[in-house]
């Protein structure tokens, strides 16, 4: 490896030679082929190439460099490439093309999404409300969006979460509401949950938090601990909720125990009856661990807010004891080791966001990356299993991103997730 102690500095196309990592001093990262401006040299038709458009110097990192350039008194002859440049160089701008265009498509796929989420956040509203006044319509209308759901779900081996920027800020119950379904059905589709059961563990996540509309906005809004007083009162909206459904005769009672018991935890420290281990039913084991990952993602104090990959981290490795293990096994196979809304850096120094996951191989997910060479909407998304030479090297906290940065990649205050129905 090259001294890490030595600057960056200017070298000519003369010196370039297989592991110098260099960086294109083009303004546009349309102006040329390549799928970064900063890479690791791999080959003599890289080199071809950079000739071909005209390059004559280029930045040299020595500190992500295998090996210095060669020095300008010996210049070395280079090994002809495998094939003319101009025919390699117009191959990789049809590949540029042709991944641009898939791009879009995603974008747009995206964008198709996040109008999704929004009418169904305006659609559960309606349910949601109508199911607090025991309207037995409402229940059919919650039924029907579930089973849609369901079956996408269980036909859809593909189907991906993406982070959007879709919150609500204004009822947020409702968007949680929405997310721990998703999520709770995510992992019902990775244990292989028969359809009813998919049904009632969508019905019992949707409504797992109705019993909150018995309580006022204010104490629900509250930053900071809650009194004793208040803490009681909160610790009874599980009960809250099974009240008003089990008077509702159309709501399927299977769904029920998922709502009384998913703030119930496995070493019996839970509420509201401190019920442990197999006593809790399977279905409510799942929504305890949508439900307190989305929390831990979504919290009313944004100082608590953590980051989908340190709110994985945490239950893993400080919560273990309170969730199946089984169970949060297969969620964190569902949501990756990088879930969506993870900041990382890739082992090229580019820092991007993490989109999606990639079931196939967890280490390598949809990134959205930064470049200040790409305008914000235009900004270039790498799947990782497309690009053998990357991966992610670390994930960062989001305190310690620069503003620009913070500001391109527009973290969200309230992580939500939905599915890429077109997947």
């Amino acid at each position: 490896m090259a001294n890490m102690s030595i600057p960056e500095y200017r070298i000519t196309v003369d010196q370039l030679r297989p592991g110098v990592f260099v960086r294109l001093e083009r303004s546009n990262w349309f102006s040329h082929p390549f799928l970064f401006s900063n890479f690791k040299i791999k080959n003599t038709d890289q080199i071809a190439i950079i000739r071909e458009l005209g390059i004559t110097e280029l930045i040299c990192v020595p500190e992500k460099s295998d090996v210095l350039p060669l020095k300008p008194s010996q210049p070395q002859k280079a090994a002809p490439p495998s094939a003319p440049a101009a025919e390699i160089l117009d191959e990789l701008w049809q590949l540029k093309k042709e991944r641009t265009r898939r791009l879009q498509e995603k974008k747009q796929r995206i964008a198709e999404c996040e109008n999704r989420y929004n009418a169904s956040i305006q659609d559960f509203t309606n349910i949601m409300k109508g199911i607090v006044r025991g309207n037995a319509q409402s229940v059919l209308e919650a039924e029907a969006f579930v089973a849609r759901l369901t079956e996408h779900f269980l036909r859809d081996s593909e189907s991906t979460l993406h982070l959007m920027n879709v919150m609500n800020r204004t009822e947020p119950i409702y968007s949680h509401s929405l997310n721990v379904a998703v999520l709770s059905m995510m992992v019902g589709r990775e244990l292989g949950l028969a359809e009813e059961d998919m049904k009632l563990l969508g019905m019992g996540a949707l409504f797992h938090d109705l019993g909150k509309s018995r309580m006022e906005k204010k104490l629900l809004l509250k930053r900071g601990p809650l009194s004793r007083p208040e803490q009681e009162l909160m610790e009874r909206h599980p009960t809250f909720g099974t009240e008003i459904l089990e008077n509702i005769e159309e709501f399927p009672l299977g769904a029920l125990p998922v709502i009384l018991q998913h703030h119930e935890r496995m070493d019996g420290s839970g509420y509201p009856e401190g019920l442990a281990g197999e006593a809790i039913h399977p279905l409510a084991r799942i929504a305890a661990i949508a439900d307190t990952y989305d929390t831990l993602c979504n919290s009313k104090d944004p100082e608590e807010t953590l980051t989908p990959y340190l709110a994985l981290s945490y239950m893993f490795g400080q919560q273990k004891k309170l969730f199946d293990t089984e169970f949060l096994a297969s969620f964190i196979r569902c949501l990756g080791v990088y879930p969506p809304g993870t900041v990382v850096q890739l082992t090229n120094g580019t820092i991007g966001m993490v989109m999606s996951v990639n079931p196939s191989n967890q280490l390598r997910p949809s990134v959205v990356l930064y470049d200040s060479e790409v305008p914000k909407k235009e900004a270039l998304i790498v799947e990782l299993a497309e690009e053998t030479d990357l991966k992610v090297e670390k994930s960062i906290r989001l305190s310690h991103l620069p503003p620009e940065i913070f500001d391109y990649l527009s973290p969200r205050s309230r992580i939500t997730y939905f599915v890429d129905m077109n997947d």
